[in-house]
């Protein structure tokens, strides 16, 4: 199953946001099941380092999002797929 972390949960993650906290990090720990493929766009981890780098600084914000990174997928978005998406009746 794929599943799509967008910057809200990503954030709530890394930034311990405590109100999401625990829903998102149980989501986020998917990653080490199999069958699931989790993934985010480099719009949203654009989003997240902003947000980290202003709670905790640069260089703890890029080590955070490298963690993170290293767990997930990135997704692209061409012409062809948002096209392609678009055509999909799901």
């Amino acid at each position: 199953m794929r599943i799509f972390f967008d910057a809200n949960v990503l954030g709530s993650v890394l930034n311990k946001k405590y109100a999401l906290f625990t829903y998102s990090s149980r989501g986020l720990g998917l990653t080490d099941k199999n069958g699931f493929e989790i993934y985010t766009s480099p719009i949203c981890l654009a989003n997240v380092f902003y947000f980290a780098e202003k709670k905790c600084g640069t260089q703890l914000a890029k080590a955070k999002i490298e963690s993170l990174v290293s767990k997930i997928k990135i997704a692209g978005a061409t012409t062809f797929s948002v096209k392609q998406t678009l055509q999909n009746k799901k």
